[in-house]
């Protein structure tokens, strides 16, 4: 049995540039979603269970 023959040059960018897109889109969601806690009312906020005060950790967490 032969190894198998390494990625070539264009499955290499093909892959790193759907990794790119995937974690860009993921941050564009992410911040779409901090954008829309922080300009929730605060009665919106305790229909999900939490306080005006927890979303600045929430937000900081979702940097993560």
């Amino acid at each position: 049995m032969t190894a198998p023959k390494p990625p070539s040059f264009h499955q290499r960018l093909l892959h790193a540039l759907h990794n790119w897109r995937r974690r860009a889109v993921t941050r564009r969601r992410a911040r779409d979603d901090v954008l829309l806690l922080a300009g929730m009312s605060d009665h919106d906020l305790r229909d999900l269970g939490i306080g005006r005060s927890e979303v600045p950790e929430l937000v900081d967490r979702s940097r993560y």
